[in-house]
This record gives structure tokens, sequence and C-alpha cells, in this order.
């Protein structure tokens, strides 16, 4: 009967997460927006009834893709694919999560520059065609705006600045690429969070993730790279400096995010409004760059009085 069982989830999961691969390839634009789900179906199974059982799955499933769509369709979802054995392993190790999230992170992010590299032969190639898609990709944003009825002086502007803009894009990729695969991991376990009670001590070792905060002397790693990017030359170092200096952002982003949601749980803020807050921090500069700071700042101010809970009562 527990055989029968497996199997059946063994195959609906598998379905599921093809469906939502090939979907995600498939429809234009919405379609993105299934990618970050792919994983869940197999991190899902893998938990319930084994992780021997979940890597399995996953192998299968790029198989069927290969042979379904080719190499390509089968490199995209072997990314996916690696994300969730990296989760697999690091499931119920005890570490913090900032640990396995970054590097899940940084495990997805060399082996795509891997396959990238592998592809496209050389360096300098592969920064000729990322040029050529984000050039093509501003093209149409422009045409969006100019369609949505932005004025032309500010399309004018973006047209003259579009090389410098694409530079820009071109120097901060690791970054973004890294910080849309921290994106992901965290969607998969904020899901799994939700679905499986029973399993949150065996996938996040930290407790309340609304107490969480990044490591302390992380700070100084976003200050040295903070004043790098005003050294004159070194322009490979400064790259360098300014993708760190994003990444930490994000982490301070993370801190003050959790913040956040400690306040909302603590004065009992409405769903509605919460729901709202977070649309606006997301898409809204000046509420993103907040956050961030009301992270950074946590440092000195302890907002959430955390310190004073890791003291026993004589020290209180």
């Amino acid at each position: 009967m527990r055989r029968l069982e497996i199997t059946k989830s063994f195959f609906f999961a598998l379905v599921s997460t093809m469906l939502l691969f090939i979907s995600g390839v498939a429809i234009p634009v919405v379609g993105v927006l299934l990618i970050p789900l792919v994983p869940q179906p197999a991190l899902a199974f893998g938990l319930k009834w084994g992780k021997r059982n979940g890597i399995t799955l996953l192998l299968l499933s790029i198989l069927v893709l290969f042979f379904l769509g080719g190499k390509e369709l089968a490199a995209g979802y072997s990314l996916l694919a690696l994300m969730t054995g990296l989760l697999f392993f690091s499931f119920g190790r005890g570490w913090s999560i900032e640990s396995f999230v970054a590097g899940t992170a940084m495990g997805m992010l060399a082996a795509a520059f891997a396959v990238l590299m592998y592809s496209f032969g050389s360096l300098s190639m592969l920064q000729q065609v990322l040029r050529t898609v984000l050039r093509e990709n501003l093209e149409v944003s422009l045409k969006v705006y100019e369609k949505v009825g932005f004025s032309g002086e500010s399309l004018d502007v973006l047209k003259d600045r579009a090389p410098q803009i694409i530079d820009m894009m071109l120097r901060m990729m690791p970054a973004l690429v890294f910080v849309g695969f921290v994106g992901v991991i965290l969607i998969n376990l904020f899901f799994l969070y939700r679905r499986f009670p029973a399993y949150r001590s065996l996938l996040i070792s930290t407790g309340d993730v609304r107490e969480w905060k990044s490591p302390e002397r992380l700070v100084w790693c976003l200050i040295l790279s903070g004043f790098s990017l005003f050294f004159p030359g070194w322009e490979m170092a400064k790259a360098f400096a300014l993708n760190l200096f994003l990444v930490i952002a994000v982490f301070y982003f993370l801190q003050g995010l959790a913040i956040v949601a400690y306040y909302f749980h603590h004065k009992n803020v409405p769903y509605f409004l919460r729901s709202l807050a977070y649309v606006l921090i997301v898409f809204e500069q000046f509420f993103t760059i907040f956050v961030v700071g009301l992270g950074l700042f946590d440092l000195w101010g302890d907002f959430r009085r955390l310190k004073k809970k890791d003291l026993n009562p004589s020290q209180v």
C-alpha cells in the first residue's frame, strides 16, 4: 500500500514539475512567473518520501525533457534540478539559513556560468551575446513606454544613455543573477515552510524567521566594497566590488524585511495592509531603500530587542 502511494505521488510530482517548466518556457511574459515554482513538486515529494526518491524524480525529469525538447530544454531544467539537489543536501544539517541559501545560489551561479562558457566558448563572446540581448530588450521596453505615454524627453534621455545602461547591466549581471537565484530559493522554502509545518526544524534551523539577522561581520564587507567603488582605475576590482556591494545589500534588505514582518505580526496588522506594504516595498524604490537601511541600522538600533532576549534573566 505504501509503495503504491509513493508511486502515485512520484508520477504526480513528475508530471507537475515538467508541466510547470514547459508552461513557464512556452507562455510569453506571464510564464516566467511559473519558473520559480518548478522545483516545488520535487522538493515536496523528496521531503515527504525521501531525498533519494526526490533525486530519482529529478534525473528522470531531465531525461524526459531531453527526449521531448532537446538539450536546451533539459539544460534549463537541470539548473533548477541542481538547486533542488543542493537543498536536499542542506536540509537537516543544522546550517544557518543564510549559509545554505547563499551556498545553493553560488552553486547555481557557478553551474550557469560553466554552461554558458561551454556554449559560447569565451567570455568576450558571452558578453557580446548578452549585450545584444540587453539592447534588444531595452528597445522593446522603449517602444512599450512610448505606447503607454511616457514623455518624449524621458524617452530621449533613455535612448541617449542606452549604451551606459547596458554597460552597467553587464557589470552587475553576476549580482543580479545571484539575487534572482536567491529569490527562487526563498520562494520554494516559503512554500515548503507553509505546507509542511512538521518539517520546519529540518528546513530552517534559525527558529522564527521574523527574528533572523545577517552576520554582524558582513557590515565590514559592505563598507569595504562601497569604498572600493570610488578608487580610480582597477576596473575589474571595481566590478567585483559593485557586485559584492549589491549582494550584501540584498542580505540587509532581507533583514529589514524580517523587521517589518516582525512588527506586522506583533501588532496584528491586517493581511490586506501587509500585502499592500510588501508590494510597495518590492516595486517602489524609496521603500526598498528604506528597508535596506532598516536592516543595516538594526546592527546598532536592535529594533526587535533581540539582544535582550539572548541575555539570561539576571543579566536583564
